[in-house]
């Protein structure tokens, strides 16, 4: 019984709430493409690129195929996810929660460094008639750093509460 008072306990602070957001976003970037580079050209080439956090892909006359696969950006999505998950559950110590969240903020400022350069790296070997186009899903990795933000300012929230509760004591 004690474990799911825990639990409880951890999942009703809003920064494990906002956290675990940050990790569903993150398994998000794998399944959908965050930019597309698109003909712009009626005779240009025909290939479509998608580009999500896992690979990029290829969508040639209807087919799909793996342009190739971005393994900064792939494993430094599943470090954001594993790492907010154990932010979670570091939830009775919170000046080392607010040290982790701010970890996972420069993980996710990095990460979309690596997504930039790739859009980028793409761009420049693609046709000269692609142009790009931002997806709704662009904008995942803007809510994670807002997420983040939000979680640190309510493990701060927190510490202040819990001082001054010591010091009415």
């Amino acid at each position: 019984m004690t474990i799911f008072a825990e639990i409880f306990h951890m999942i009703q602070r809003i920064q494990s709430v906002y956290l675990l957001l940050v990790a569903v976003t993150g398994i998000l970037l794998y399944g959908f493409p965050l930019v597309s580079l698109v003909p712009s050209q009626a005779g240009a080439s025909p290939a479509i690129y998608h580009i999500s956090a896992l690979q990029v892909e290829s969508l040639v006359n209807g087919t799909s195929v793996l342009y190739v696969r971005y393994w900064p950006t792939l494993i430094l999505n599943a470090l954001i996810i594993a790492f907010s998950v154990f932010t979670i559950l570091q939830f009775k110590k919170r000046s080392f929660q607010l040290k982790c969240v701010n970890g996972l903020m420069l993980m996710i400022l990095v990460l979309l460094v690596l997504f930039a350069l790739d859009i980028e790296r793409l761009r420049s070997g693609a046709a000269a008639s692609h142009m790009i186009t931002f997806n709704v899903y662009t904008a995942l990795p803007v809510i994670q750093v807002i997420l983040v933000r939000m979680a640190a300012g309510g493990i701060k929230k927190d510490e202040a509460l819990v001082r001054s509760a010591d010091r009415l004591r």
